[in-house]
């Protein structure tokens, strides 16, 4: 049975950008995605890449687990 992808939590997420006074617009930069495409994996309508992971955990500085965690 495969395991689900998981959700990075929104909260998380909008925490972090708002630590840094940054707008969605500017992290979907950052990864390389549009905004709309950023929108829609913040709010988990999407799954994010691995790729995308890894630069939002290399930007963050966080490991998987913080990244990932409640």
């Amino acid at each position: 049975m495969a395991n689900k992808p998981k959700k990075i939590p929104y909260a998380k997420l909008k925490g972090l950008r708002a630590e840094r006074g940054l707008f969605q617009a500017d992290i979907a930069k950052i990864v390389g995605i549009s905004d709309v495409s950023y929108q829609r994996r913040e709010a988990g309508e999407l799954d994010w890449h691995l790729t995308e992971m890894l630069i939002l955990r290399r930007y963050f500085k966080l490991s998987m687990d913080e990244l990932f965690g409640d």
